[in-house]
């Protein structure tokens, strides 16, 4: 079907009521005007026609009543009876036309200025639904708008909250940037050693009370002024510093930080002191900037170290001596010692009858005092030496050596010596661990003070030393003994023990401090008794 066929169905559909309608009402019409006499102007009832054809929408159908009138008008004056004076008749008739077309004319300009404002309303209706459909986009422009200036406020809220922030930690920054410099400051003029600072041109930034009162300079003098020439123009002997050669310009020029020790500062009144200093390179940012300089008077220190240096001369020297003398009297001392003793002797032998027991008792007490005083010499010399010997420190195997030491020894009683392993390797002089050894496995066995026990030598790793224990279950040592038994010639029990010198233990203590290490004792009465020596590691 074409277009034209729909659309003509269309129309008929959508005016078919009206066209019945039309074609009812033109009847009834037609049929009062076929009634009526041709006199009557009937044909002014199809005015009727073109009224109701205003209510249609399309101003064409008020032309179609017109001439559906007129043809109406026409059709019923031949069809009406005859009758009636012929101008009356076409009067009417030409009256009813003019009628009916005056009232089409009417309503045509009726319908044509209902189509005008109906477009007009329609334009106006498009133009408001522009404005409306503008006004929402207005709208959602001005709510999108609105979210992003709410947007933009709450991140300019939260930057101004931030800014604040910041703001407040800087002034706490700066705050505490100006107490850490107050602190500095005091710091620095609290100072015992000079501190002044140097800028690129060698002139002084700053300087302490400190290092002001050590050159005799307010610092108001300092400050400003080019440090070499003002404190550092000259050496020691008075002659002229280079400034190329100083390490304080140096350390300027290179970046390098310099410690000096043999150099001298001169005073505002143009004498000198002894100075050690450390010229330390100041950078910002990665550049140089300039130096802080650091300096201590060390003239005292200097005199100092030429006394010590004095003193241990002399002493070395009064060692040398005393050395010697105690050879020399030793030697002199032993040769009488020896002379008793042979002396005695040969009274024993060859007088034993003539002198009886009694006398032979006592000269075995004087060979016994005798040979007591010989130990006593030597112990005494062989304490004299320890210190004042270079002597090798080599690998020593300790465990073979208390074996050696072990074997030397004399029986005594039912008391039983053990070695514990391990026994490490040490590092020492092997003749002065032997005597160490010796003097503890001794003095355990002469004082032990029961019939019976044992002796216990072992050794404990303790972090950077080595801990030998000599420990035994003999009758052990009040607390308030432990000093003084690590004194020349104190025994705690000289009556049971005779042949005791006093010299061993303090030997003992002597030679592991003179080696590095330290001696303890550990004891409860009747119970036991721990003597322990330290002795450090090789790397």
């Amino acid at each position: 079907m074409g277009i034209k066929s729909l659309e003509r169905k269309s129309w008929l559909q959508e005016y078919q009521w009206f066209l019945l309608f039309e074609g009812l009402l033109a009847s009834g019409i037609f049929f009062v005007d076929l009634s009526l006499e041709l006199g009557v102007a009937g044909g002014v009832l199809y005015i009727v026609l073109v009224l109701v054809a205003l209510r249609a929408r399309q101003k064409r159908y008020v032309w179609a009543a017109a001439v559906l009138g007129t043809t109406l008008t026409a059709v019923g004056y031949w069809l009406s009876p005859p009758g009636g004076e012929f101008w009356k008749v076409a009067i009417n008739r030409i009256i009813s036309l003019l009628l009916i077309w005056g009232t089409a004319f009417f309503c045509y300009l009726l319908k044509l200025n209902e189509e005008n404002l109906e477009e007009a309303h329609g334009q106006l209706g498009e133009q408001f639904k522009d404005l409306a459909k503008k006004d929402a986009e207005l709208e959602f422009v001005n709510r999108q708008l609105e979210k992003k200036v709410e947007e933009r406020t709450q991140k300019l809220q939260a930057m101004n909250l931030f800014l604040e922030q910041e703001v407040n930690k800087n002034i706490l920054a700066s705050k505490e940037l100006e107490n850490t410099h107050q602190r500095l400051t005091a710091i620095v003029n609290a100072s015992g050693v000079g501190i002044y600072g140097l800028g690129l041109d060698g002139r002084a930034t700053f300087c302490n009370f400190a290092g002001a009162a050590m050159i005799g300079y307010d610092i108001d003098e300092i400050v400003g002024e080019k440090q070499h020439e003002l404190i550092h123009h000259s050496r020691p002997d008075g002659s002229p510093y280079p400034k190329e050669e100083c390490f304080i310009y140096s350390g300027l020029t290179s970046g390098a930080c310099y410690r000096v020790g043999d150099e001298v500062f001169w005073r505002k009144d143009g004498t000198c002191f002894q100075v050690e200093y450390i010229s330390s390179p100041l950078f910002e940012g990665g550049d140089l900037v300039g130096a802080v300089v650091t300096f201590k008077d060390i003239s005292a220190q200097k005199k100092i170290e030429r006394e010590r240096e004095t003193l241990l001369s002399d002493l070395e020297y009064m060692n040398v001596e005393l050395k010697s003398f105690a050879h020399a009297v030793s030697h002199d001392l032993k040769e009488p010692l020896r002379g008793i003793t042979f002396n005695s002797t040969w009274l024993i032998q060859d007088f034993g009858e003539i002198l009886g027991e009694e006398g032979e008792k006592y000269l075995e007490r004087i060979s016994h005092n005798t040979e007591r005083m010989y130990h006593l010499i030597n112990g005494l010399l062989q304490f004299a030496e320890v210190g004042n010997v270079q002597e090798l420190s080599i690998p020593v195997q300790s465990g073979a050596l208390v074996e050696s030491v072990i074997r030397s020894l004399p029986t005594e009683g039912d008391i039983a010596i053990e070695i514990q392993e391990p026994m490490p390797e040490v590092v020492f002089p092997p003749i002065r661990l032997e005597q160490v050894f010796q003097n503890l496995i001794v003095n355990g066995v002469r004082h032990f003070g029961k019939q019976k026990g044992k002796v216990v030598v072992s050794c404990k790793d303790i972090d950077e030393f080595w801990q030998f224990q000599v420990w035994d279950n003999g009758q052990g040592i009040h607390p308030k003994h432990f000093d003084r038994i690590f004194e020349m010639f104190q025994s705690l029990d000289r009556n049971k023990s005779p042949d005791s010198t006093g010299i061993g233990l303090a030997l003992v203590k002597k030679i592991v401090e003179q080696n590095g290490g330290k001696v303890q004792v550990e004891s409860e009465i009747g119970e036991f008794t721990c003597f322990s020596f330290t002795v450090r590691k090789t790397v």
